[in-house]
């Protein structure tokens, strides 16, 4: 499976604080034989639609120094980067009170404030949108297609995406409590939306 740049530039709707997180992750039942420790999850802020190809194309090059078959994800909510930022702010000064009444072990935090941000910006609360994910796991492109049609006379479906596994269908937000299908599901309200393999892998 490729990236699709094309579909992905043309659902991302970016802005002054709204951005995405590319992330690229090695799942345990696919590396059986790798610690966790050697296939770390690597994420990407994504900050306008020109920086896809290359955000896309830096992760591909850094998962392939590790022996290990990477996913690469998108966050199918817009991220608030200016809530991430003063949630990280509070967290940082948590850190530093820590600190002060003896806590040696949280100065390796201030070490990592990259990654503690990107972790903030992909937390629930900095989601900016509320699309939903339907993913479909062993299912059939009809099951899928069904699926889509169900969900058109409820929403609005933005996307279908063919994953390892299945299918993933992303929508508008919807009161699903009423909503049948004969299509088994699982429902992510802020998920990871599938784009390819990565690395070594693709």
């Amino acid at each position: 499976m490729t990236v699709d740049i094309d579909e992905l530039q043309a659902f991302c709707e970016f802005g002054p604080d709204r951005v995405y997180l590319l992330v690229a992750i090695a799942r345990a039942k696919e590396n059986p034989e790798t610690d966790e420790r050697d296939r770390p999850t690597i994420r990407e802020v994504v900050t306008d639609t020109g920086d896809l190809p290359e955000t896309v194309a830096q992760l591909a090059h850094a998962t392939s120094r590790f022996d290990a078959t990477y996913r690469l994800y998108l966050t199918v909510n817009a991220r608030d980067a200016l809530t991430a930022t003063f949630d990280l702010r509070r967290r940082t000064d948590d850190w530093l009170e820590m600190r002060l009444h003896g806590n040696e072990e949280i100065t390796a935090k201030f070490t990592r404030v990259d990654s503690e941000y990107k972790s903030v910006l992909q937390s629930d609360g900095c989601a900016d949108d509320s699309y939903f994910i339907f993913d479909l796991d062993d299912a059939t492109r009809a099951e899928a297609d069904r699926l889509e049609s169900a969900l058109s006379t409820e929403t609005t479906v933005g996307l279908v995406r063919e994953t390892p596994n299945g299918y993933h269908v992303v929508t508008e937000p919807f009161d699903y409590t009423a909503f049948e299908t004969d299509v088994a599901y699982e429902l992510k309200t802020d998920g990871l939306l599938f784009c390819s393999y990565v690395g070594g892998a693709d």
